[in-house]
């Protein structure tokens, strides 16, 4: 029998879960204005130093399996912000100047066969190796679109930005489901489910993406999507997508981009992305950010610090050429090449749900990719948002 002074709290006092997100959240927004205000650098980089205090490498009060019952949230985010950015892919302007398709390819590619040897040199595994080297070729929407939205910033060089991040985003998503196909091989030994292990993926997230886009162009051409109120709708389709994704183990990456793209073309006529959706998408990419870097453990430094920083010098390098060698014909002068190329070097959570992506399909897998992309991903969300803001303002297109 309890006593009849149980309604008094327990001593002593526990704090739950709530607790310690609504402190994280606080100390995340002050630490981010703090960042801008006094230092002029990018909220982001205040995200993630509270990320990395909070989690495993700090004081530990989100610990692993907090996070990992986070990943949920983490799709959210991700998702919606994903199919943002898909939603602004122009496929019509790449077909009228494809100086950029050839851009995009070029960066992607020379950022697999610059990374790939430079962390076979530094003795990573040759399978390691081949799928961190998929995953540098992404640049990280949530990081690239926030930064967007923080300057204001509108230009050639921006809308670049933005189409080459959706462009390669996609290119790794495929990339890694193929070398993936490898390590199942390797991992199971069985040549059927090898073969549709990525063909399964790829095409079950598109049929995934194309339900997606139709049943938003069916809402557009019904209801006003800028209304508040219908933009609930909205929100609902994206998650029931992600829903669907995770129940047929899709991958929710390439599901909403896909769909973004396919709402942007599909349409003659596509309306834009809510502006509704400002608020609450700020807040789920702070929590993004967040949550990103709270798995990170020092022991990540000696097991993959120095391959994570070849990989971040290859990576920057043949970004920065990749984009340098059809930016004339492209119509950028060599000042909004180089500030195009170094607008591309964000990495943040895309690799980080690729990442454990990979570990939840094989769990046995080498703990030095998880080490060697954690370091990657504290290091760039931590100063390639400051390398952003100088780049956009190099060019003028930073009006904050």
């Amino acid at each position: 029998m309890q006593s009849a002074f149980s309604f008094f709290p327990a001593w002593p006092l526990t704090p739950d879960v709530i607790f310690w997100a609504g402190l994280a959240l606080l100390a995340a927004g002050l630490c981010g204005e703090l960042c801008h205000r006094a230092w002029r650098l990018p909220r982001i980089t205040g995200y993630a130093v509270i990320g990395l205090v909070a989690g495993s490498a700090g004081l530990g009060v989100i610990n692993a399996d907090s996070a990992s019952a986070a990943r949920l949230l983490l799709d959210v985010a991700l998702g919606l912000l994903l199919f943002e950015l898909g939603s602004r892919l122009d496929l019509l302007w790449i077909r009228r100047n494809p100086w950029l398709i050839l851009s995009s390819l070029a960066e992607a590619t020379l950022t697999f066969a610059f990374v790939l040897p430079v962390l076979l040199f530094l003795h990573v595994s040759p399978m390691v190796a081949l799928v961190l080297s998929a995953i540098a070729m992404a640049t990280s929407p949530a990081m690239v679109i926030q930064l967007r939205s923080e300057l204001r910033a509108e230009g050639q060089v921006t809308q670049r930005l933005m189409t080459l991040t959706a462009l390669n985003s996609m290119y790794a998503v495929v990339i890694e489901k193929l070398v993936s196909g490898w390590l199942h091989q390797e991992t199971y030994g069985n040549v059927l489910a090898t073969i549709l292990q990525p063909v399964y993926l790829l095409a079950g997230s598109l049929v995934v993406a194309y339900g997606l886009a139709r049943a938003c162009n069916l809402f557009y051409r019904r209801m006003n999507m800028q209304n508040e109120h219908s933009f609930v709708a909205l929100f609902g389709l994206v998650l029931l997508a992600i829903a669907i994704a995770h129940l047929f183990k899709l991958s929710t990456i390439l599901s909403l981009l896909a769909a973004g793209i396919i709402v942007k073309n599909l349409e003659p006529r596509p309306q834009l992305w809510p502006q509704h959706f400002g608020t609450a998408g700020w807040l789920l990419t702070v929590i993004l950010f967040v949550l990103t870097l709270t798995t990170f453990e020092w022991k990540y430094i000696a097991l993959g610090g120095i391959a994570a920083l070849g990989l971040i010098a290859a990576r920057l390098l043949a970004k920065l050429v990749g984009v340098l060698i059809f930016a004339k014909p492209s119509g950028l002068h060599w000042k909004q090449g180089v500030a195009l190329g170094l607008s591309l070097s964000p990495m943040s959570a895309l690799a980080y749900l690729l990442v454990d992506d990979t570990y939840t399909l094989y769990p046995e897998f080498d703990p030095t990719l998880r080490a060697i992309a954690m370091c990657a991903i504290v290091l760039l969300q931590i100063f390639s948002p400051w390398l952003v803001y100088r780049s956009l303002a190099l060019v003028g297109e930073r009006r904050e």
